[in-house]
């Protein structure tokens, strides 16, 4: 069963790539991932620069379904980002950056819940 997930997850891939012929994706969508630099233990005081990694992703971005909307965590005019697998697998603390702009993930929820992810849906302040 596993090969039909591998052939949805790049079903998804192709539907979402904003040049795509009557692909769904638009603008600039990216995973952030800031990673905090190692301190060198014989000197501590040196300050250490986190290391920096974006990943484009093929992305399809609107305001949230009414059917996520919650009341506390999502609100109706929150962003969902619907995203391919990317190279890594998303964490809550990376961040989205749509068209430039840098924005924290208030929940993120891999597509189905178990077994192959073909897709995520992240949810950002609108």
């Amino acid at each position: 069963m596993a090969g039909f997930y591998d052939d949805m997850a790049e079903m998804v891939t192709e539907l979402l790539q904003p040049d795509a012929d009557g692909g769904l994706g638009q603008g600039t969508v990216q995973l952030k991932r800031e990673t905090p630099g190692v301190v060198d233990p014989d000197q501590p005081w040196v300050p250490v620069e986190p290391t920096v990694t974006t990943w484009p992703l093929d992305a399809a971005v609107r305001r949230v379904s009414q059917k996520y909307v919650d009341g506390t965590l999502i609100v109706a005019t929150d962003n969902q980002v619907t995203f391919a697998v990317p190279a890594v697998m998303p964490v809550m603390t990376d961040l989205l950056v749509l068209d430039g702009a840098e924005l924290a993930m208030k929940d993120l929820r891999p597509i189905p819940p178990a077994g192959t992810v073909v897709a995520y849906i992240a949810f950002v302040a609108g």
